[in-house]
């Protein structure tokens, strides 16, 4: 997930009911294009498709030949925007879909340090249901600009808080003046090795910025996490963030990894 240190990226019962309370999505839509033997899945998504190609074995002229049959399939429908996203990726990543006529156009960096991190004084509060309306006020202000944050609905709080992963201990608040200034949401990958805690978003609303709030909240949700015995920080950050990207080289986290998005647009 996004970040933005200012200025700096199953189903259960919810523990945030009143958040659920506007009418449930609907499935996303979701295509699929196969020869018999790979296949091209495409799910919609906000800003358009989400492309998925599974191929067997290491075939770059395969991997074309399903994004262009993607493509297609867009194209003829009502058309729209299609993006595929590479983990993990190297140079050499980029011939294929450049080749079928994707432009690049998104790199999130996977930054990684060692918990615990350094203390903080900072005092926060786990999230509850009343505070659903002051959070999305700040993360809408805070992310105006974010292509996949900005905009947050309360029906896409629900269904993040429905997800099996979600703690409200861990989505953690910072109040100042009477109201939220920001907030540090943290999440738990128990699926990796070792155990890794995500600072899964982080903002500052910006009518506090320049108090060196972000610095304090990252700090917080990272003792959150070592407070659950994790030993390996972790989060995800735009590669053009410059501000946040230099806050958090001074609190030692180093990249792991990049992940790389194209996009192709057709009528």
């Amino acid at each position: 997930m996004p970040s933005n240190v200012p200025p700096a990226r199953g189903t259960r019962v919810l523990l945030c009911p009143e958040v659920a309370s506007p009418p449930m999505a609907t499935e996303p839509e979701r295509l699929e294009v196969s020869d018999g033997t790979d296949t091209v899945v495409l799910t919609s998504a906000r800003n358009g498709w989400l492309v998925e190609l599974r191929v067997e074995g290491d075939d770059d002229v395969r991997r074309q030949r399903l994004l262009e049959a993607a493509t297609q399939t867009v194209m003829l429908g009502e058309g729209g925007r299609l993006e595929l996203w590479i983990e993990d990726a190297t140079p050499a990543c980029d011939r294929v879909p450049l080749a079928a006529g994707f432009t690049h156009f998104r790199d999130l960096w996977r930054l990684e340090r060692p918990l615990p991190a350094p203390d903080t004084d900072l005092s926060t509060r786990a999230f509850s249901s009343a505070d659903a309306d002051a959070f999305l006020e700040v993360n809408n202000r805070a992310f105006h600009w974010h292509p996949d944050q900005s905009d947050l609905t309360h029906e896409e709080l629900a269904q993040k808080c429905a997800e099996p992963w979600f703690d409200p201990d861990g989505f953690r608040l910072f109040e100042l003046e009477g109201r939220l200034a920001g907030f540090c949401w943290t999440k738990v990958h128990t699926d990796e090795t070792p155990p890794a805690g995500e600072i899964y978003a982080i903002a500052v609303d910006p009518d506090f910025h320049g108090r060196g709030l972000g610095r304090e909240l990252l700090l917080d949700g990272l003792a959150w996490l070592a407070g659950q015995g994790l030993r390996h920080g972790m989060l995800y950050v735009e590669s053009d963030n410059r501000h946040a990207n230099r806050l958090y080289d001074e609190l030692g986290f180093r990249r792991s990894r990049i992940d790389r998005a194209f996009q192709r647009i057709v009528r």
